[in-house]
Formats: C-alpha cells, structure tokens, sequence
C-alpha cells in the first residue's frame, strides 16, 4: 500500500499565515481551517491511491529536558486561531482519514515511529512537511519527502540524491551534519564561522560525532575553525539529540477516520467554507483506493532536475 502522511501541525500554520484574514459571519478566524481543507482535498486528487494519515505535535518533553527553552522563540497562535484545529481534526476523521498523536512527542517523531513500522510493507510512502528533520527518513524506493511551497522555497520532491544536493551528506548522516550546521528555526546554533563544506566532508568521512571530533586535528582547516569545533562540542552533542529522529516511539495513539458526509458537511458550514463540496469530497476518499491510478510520483519527477526512485 502507497500511504500519504502529513505534518498536520506543521501545514496548519502554513495555512493560518496564507490565510489569516479569513474570518466567519461571527468574527471567528477561519483560514487555518480553509486553507488547511483546500489543501488536503487538492493532495488526494493528486495522490488519489493513496492511503492518506496526519500526525499532530505535542510538546516534546524529552527535547525540553534537554533545552528547557527549546523553540521558545516562536511565535505561538492566539488560542482563537488554535481553536479551528478542532474542526480539522473532525473534518480528517469525516475524510476517513487517520490521525496519529503522541502525549510528549512532536509530530515528527511519530512520522518517523510510523515510517519506520510501515517500512515493512509492499508500496512507498510519501512525508508532506517542509520541516528539515523529516529529510533524515528518506529511502530511495520507501521515503520520499514532499516539502511544499512556501515564501522562500518552490515545492520539491526530495530523495536521497536531493538531500546530498542540498546539504552534502546523505540522509543517514543529516542529523550529525544538522548538528554542527544548526537550525536557526528551532533557536539551535552552528559551529561558528566554519565553512558548511568542511562540516560536510568531516560528517561524510567520519559518520558520527565521536568520529568527526577525532579527525579535527588532521582535518585541512584554519585554527580559528578548529577552536570553533571544540568551543561547540557540548552544543554539537546536544544539538544531535535534539535534532535525530525517534524511530522507537511508543504510546502512539491513533484516531481512526470514516467517511461522513453529514459530519463534515457541517464542519464546513460552520467555517462558511462553500467551495468544498462534502458529496464529492466524501466520494473521493470512499472510492480513490479502489481505482488505480497512474503513479503521481513519477509525474511530479517530471518537474524536478532528478529522478525520485
């Protein structure tokens, strides 16, 4: 089976921010719902053989413990805008599509947990999210990560030879280079003043911290850049574990979908959303599984400069 899952948290903000003066007759903010609807319903006419799961973040406890202010830098939702992911959540679960969680995980912990289980299985599965750490799952002929458009980045399909293109390292080795490298999205730093092509080659030759910091002292770099690497090797060993994927999650709970058109037929109704037809939407997701359907995969590598499998 070909599965489809989403970074639910991660496209409902992209959605608010499309969409922010979008409002209901009452005054209540409605984009995030809007947007958030219009876009799932666009993905499963494009990927209609898909079996379609989202997955919801909750704070990572783990991740505080180790960086008490850990993405503490973001700008959080007023709780107005935070309350549409209700009616998201029923109008997923009216699609029939299911919804994974985890109390003390993010959402892309669970993907991972997920991906990984599913890797077993016969088919492929496809990651929709534009959060950098999701690119460590990705497999030639399993994993293919679809990081949509956003202001500063068209859509790209990535497999392993788009992650190497992107960053220098394969997607094995992307949390021990994103280590060193840092995220200024998640408040984490880099190595100061190091050429990324250096942190690069050091990961690719070395594979693992441990290794990388061993081979600083023959590595062909200044002596400013090798004081750097030491001043950060605390901040690089955590920022590794903040940054690897958990594969192992355990506690996941997950919110099975059915289809309801009457359900979600209200849902829309009571976000004024008139262009989302629940009669049509409803039998897309009852019947797409069950016709096949030329792989959209393949289509979308006709977009891009590389092959995805």
């Amino acid at each position: 089976m070909n599965r489809f899952i989403i970074d639910a948290m991660n496209l409902a903000h992209r959605a608010h921010n499309a969409n922010f003066e979008l409002k209901a007759a009452d005054g209540r903010p409605t984009g995030m719902f809007f947007g958030f609807v219009r876009t799932v319903v666009s993905l499963k006419k494009k990927y209609r053989g898909y079996k379609f799961s989202a997955a919801w973040d909750s704070r990572s406890q783990r991740k505080l413990a180790i960086k008490p202010d850990y993405k503490a830098g973001r700008t959080l939702l007023p709780q107005p805008v935070l309350n549409e992911i209700q009616d998201i959540k029923i109008f997923l679960r009216c699609c029939g599509i299911d919804q994974y969680a985890c109390s003390g995980q993010e959402a892309d912990d669970v993907i991972a947990t997920l991906v990984s289980g599913w890797g077993c299985q016969d088919g492929h599965v496809v990651v929709y999210s534009n959060d950098k750490d999701m690119l460590q799952l990705v497999k030639d002929g399993k994993v293919l990560m679809y990081s949509p458009k956003t202001a500063q980045r068209p859509e790209k399909f990535y497999d392993e030879g788009a992650v190497v293109e992107r960053f220098g390292v394969p997607p094995r080795l992307l949390a021990c280079f994103r280590s060193l490298d840092g995220d200024p999205s998640d408040g984490l730093g880099g190595v100061y003043r190091v050429r990324r092509k250096i942190i690069a080659s050091l990961v690719v030759a070395h594979e693992k911290l441990d290794g990388v910091y061993a081979g600083i002292e023959s590595a062909s770099m200044t002596d400013n850049e090798r004081a750097s690497f030491q001043e950060f090797k605390k901040t690089a060993y955590d920022n590794f574990q903040l940054m690897e994927l958990d594969r192992d999650v355990r506690g996941i709970v997950e919110d099975s979908g059915s289809v309801d058109k009457v359900t979600m037929a209200e849902v829309l109704t009571r976000n004024d959303v008139k262009s989302v037809d629940p009669e049509s939407v409803g039998d897309l997701f009852m019947s797409a599984l069950n016709v096949k359907y030329g792989d959209p995969v393949q289509a979308a590598a006709k977009v891009e400069s590389y092959s995805l499998f």
